[in-house]
């Protein structure tokens, strides 16, 4: 069974209103389920339905965030402008509280 995009299921919709046929014959007469009919129907109905993911790329995360990391221990600070690994500053770190 394949399966129906949003705009397939907008249109199942309107077709159905425009039918005069129940939602229960309608459905029987397409071979839909009409849980899925329901459902699908609840979801077109509401307004401003954001997506629940977002795509991101890598290109736009980078453009945007300058990696660094800044250690300030008592009256010094530190900054390093490229990441570094998590297991070498927690070392570095306890170095200096020595």
């Amino acid at each position: 069974m394949k399966h129906k995009t949003l705009d397939e299921w907008r249109e199942l919709i309107f077709q159905q209103q425009s039918s005069g046929l129940s939602i229960v014959d309608f459905c029987k007469k397409h071979r839909l389920a009409t849980s899925s009919f329901y459902k699908f129907r609840g979801r077109l109905q509401q307004p401003d339905n954001p997506p629940r993911f977002v795509k991101a790329s890598k290109s736009a995360i980078d453009a945007t965030i300058q990696p660094s990391v800044s250690v300030r221990l008592g009256g010094v600070s530190l900054s390093f402008s490229t990441p570094c690994e998590p297991v070498w500053l927690a070392s570095f770190v306890k170095a200096l509280q020595s």
